[in-house]
């Protein structure tokens, strides 16, 4: 048998593909090395500045490290917090304390995040790091500290002992503000001490005085929690401030001087509105149906409170004796004899509006049309409801266009409905005369309902009608007298 030679197979590595890539690969990092001047590897100088004019780790600034890059940077971590301490020792002291700028400060082992590098010879990476600082992280907004009291903006070395140390300077809370009111520094300072950070945060708020500390005096609970400083203490004595709700809440108008002082009886810190009684909202005349319009002051002018009425504020009893109470000293005559009649259970019939409720009026006169809508006092004269006349000319007086001619009994042409148009139920002559429907009282009874004319509509002239009723044996005398012979307004006689 014949034996075929076995063939080599040749390494990928060095096959012709393979070099071919290799060489494109390494043409174009020499293209891009020599396009970018080498800032492939080096992104860029590092500073050369210094800042406190010492040697920090054997160097004066990180331009004298530029050529050992594992110094700063973990391979394929990049900057490496722990080899940065190994030359900034004091930031390493600082982290492992709890104190100064690098031991109070969030993330503070991303150093990058403040220090950037890389940004030329001159770059003032200090500044940079200022520039871009969040005063928040330090719980010190300088939301009411971005510009002194002559409204010049404050600088770092303003509040801190340097720009190198940021610890707070302790005398520039008290050099700063005691020059715009040196009343209240002293004041305020052997009131509460010189340790300023230890109550405020710079948001006009006491951050730093618990709210335990603060309920030793007065509990901010609700909005109280909410309140700036100032809400409450408007002078230079903090230690003074009234605990007392009108103090810092005008009385609002709605309360009218009813309700006395004890707002907690009805209103919580949580917020003003609405009113709560008994853990509710509570609103007077819809709760108790009885209406405060008519209970503001009382006849002495007084203003009314809770407790003119209730008994106690803490359960609000109530008793009908205490209306009548009040009311027989300033109206005896009327409230004995009217308690004697309708009785003391005055919440029967009165909704403190000056309507009657509850009651049916029927029994004694029936309310029908606009007579429901009339005030009590409109026919129950100086408070007297006994004995109050029904008659309609008790209330209404007679018009002058009636002159005495229809008498007392109104409801023969008037109903409670509405006073006009009246009904005359008794005319004889027929209203529809005309074929046009009823006609107006006007048309015939020109000034007044004793007299009338047929001339208004009928063009007759009165020299040929005396003539044509003189031939009929009709006087002179009886011309005016139409309806005796026209009852039904028709020509002929009936």
């Amino acid at each position: 048998m014949r034996q075929v030679p076995l063939q080599r197979r040749q390494h990928p590595i060095f096959s012709p593909i393979a070099l071919l890539s290799t060489l494109l690969l390494a043409g174009g990092l020499t293209i891009a090395l020599f396009l970018t001047g080498g800032r492939a590897f080096n992104p860029g100088d590092l500073s050369t500045m210094n800042f406190s004019g010492a040697e920090v780790g054997g160097v004066m600034s990180h331009a004298d490290i530029a050529d050992n890059c594992n110094q700063c940077h973990a391979p394929m971590q990049g900057v490496d917090a722990a080899r940065c301490e190994q030359c900034h020792e004091s930031v390493a002291q600082q982290r492992a304390a709890g104190e100064g700028t690098h031991g109070r400060l969030p993330n503070v082992e991303r150093c990058a995040d403040c220090h950037s590098e890389h940004q030329g010879a001159d770059f003032d990476m200090m500044q940079a790091a200022l520039d871009a600082f969040d005063h928040t992280t330090t719980t010190f907004s300088l939301a009411q500290h971005a510009r002194d009291y002559d409204n010049l903006p404050l600088a770092c070395d303003d509040c801190h002992i340097s720009t190198h140390d940021f610890s707070p300077n302790p005398t520039a809370c008290d050099d700063c503000h005691r020059a715009a009111d040196a009343d209240f520094m002293t004041t305020h300072i052997t009131d509460f001490g010189a340790d300023c950070l230890a109550c405020h945060d710079g948001h006009d708020t006491m951050a730093q005085m618990t709210a335990v500390e603060h309920a030793e005096f007065f509990v901010l609970a609700g909005k109280h929690a909410e309140a700036a400083c100032v809400g409450c203490h408007t002078g230079t004595d903090f230690t003074g401030a009234s605990q007392e709700c009108e103090a810092c809440h005008a009385e609002p108008a709605a309360h009218a001087g009813l309700f006395g002082t004890a707002c907690a009886d009805c209103h919580t810190p949580d917020g003003w509105e609405t009113a709560v009684l008994d853990g509710t909202n509570f609103d007077h005349a819809r709760d108790t149906r009885f209406n405060l319009i008519g209970h503001v002051v009382n006849h002495d002018g007084q203003d009314f409170t809770c407790r003119t009425c209730h008994t106690s504020t803490e359960d609000f009893a109530f008793s009908e004796t205490q209306c009548t109470d009040c009311h027989a000293v300033y109206q005896a005559d009327f409230i004995i004899p009217h308690a004697a009649e309708m009785g003391k259970n005055c919440l029967n019939c009165h909704d403190g509006t000056g309507e009657i409720t509850n009651f049916d009026h029927a029994l004694v006169w029936p309310l029908e049309g606009q007579h429901t809508v009339i005030e009590c006092a409109a026919c129950h004269i100086d408070q007297s409801f006994a004995g109050t006349p029904r008659e309609c000319v008790a209330c209404h007086e007679e018009p002058l266009i009636h002159a005495g001619l229809f008498g007392t009994e109104c409801a023969a042409c008037h109903t409670a409905v509405a006073w006009s148009p009246a009904q005359l139920t008794q005319h004889t002559f027929p209203l529809t005369h005309g074929g046009e429907g009823e006609i107006d009282c006007a048309t015939c009874h020109t000034n007044t309902y004793t007299t009338y004319t047929c001339y208004n509509c009928h063009e007759h002239d009165p020299v040929d009608i005396a003539r044509e009723h003189l031939e009929e044996g009709i006087g002179a005398d009886r011309l005016d007298a139409c309806v005796e012979c026209h009852p039904t307004g028709e020509e002929d006689r009936d």
